[in-house]
């Protein structure tokens, strides 16, 4: 199977074509791909690869995004978040016209068939994980089996300007009756259990199914949280 400019194997040079930053600590790279050139499946994320000054390699997952870019052509964005560490440090030297070496596809263990096939999906994402769950998102949008499905997601960022893809949410409810959005932002509403149970409280969650994606320790709380208000299906990413 060919996956255009990607290979599963091996690392390869993709050209930046442009860099937003869409809130602080942060950089949303759109890349010299298309859809055509770029082939993801629902699932499937790639490993970016940086060298560090002290001549070290490291890899990291990163899940993009295929959106309509500012030349009307629909190209991978990858939303990254900046933290105190190396890597982070790497990807915000990098400048439109630089490259990044990257491989892929690489499938995750999540199955999203099964999810979406529960009466209930439950999508929540902490920070950056938001871009598997909108990927999530986009499959099930496409797939009459399941564009009519119950699916609730709760967004979570540090504030209102990191809250990334939310007005492409907001659109796609218009045309899914039954996905509920909800957002939380920490100095305003961080998510606990007991918001979680409210937003949760008037469906049926006997048999759900729950996509978590988020910091470690995020998943971690969020799938305690879910499995007490009886979700017991939480597949991490």
């Amino acid at each position: 199977m060919s996956y255009g400019i990607l290979n599963p194997l091996e690392f390869r040079k993709v050209r930046i074509l442009h860099i937003d930053q869409p809130c602080m600590h942060s950089r949303l790279l759109v890349l010299e791909a298309t859809a055509l050139n770029f082939i993801l499946a629902h699932g499937e994320h790639i490993h970016i690869r940086a060298l560090l000054p002290n001549g070290n390699r490291i890899t990291r997952p990163f899940t993009p995004v295929m959106l309509e870019a500012e030349d009307g052509i629909v190209r991978p964005h990858l939303f990254i978040r900046l933290y105190d560490n190396e890597l982070s440090a790497s990807l915000e030297r990098l400048q439109a016209g630089d490259h990044v070496m990257l491989r892929g596809p690489i499938r995750t263990h999540v199955d999203l068939t099964h999810a979406f096939s529960s009466n209930l999906c439950v999508l929540v994402a902490g920070g950056s994980g938001i871009a598997p769950i909108f990927q999530a998102l986009q499959f099930a949008h496409i797939n009459s089996s399941y564009k009519n499905k119950q699916m609730v997601v709760l967004h979570c960022a540090r504030n209102e300007q990191a809250l990334w893809l939310s007005s492409l949410i907001k659109h796609l409810q218009a045309d899914m009756p039954h996905l509920a959005y909800h957002t939380f932002v920490s100095h305003t509403q961080r998510l606990s259990e007991s918001l979680l149970h409210q937003v949760l409280a008037d469906y049926n969650r006997e048999n759900a199914q729950a996509i978590v994606c988020g910091p470690g320790t995020f998943n971690e709380d969020v799938s305690c949280w879910l499995n007490n208000i009886g979700i017991k299906h939480a597949q991490l990413l």
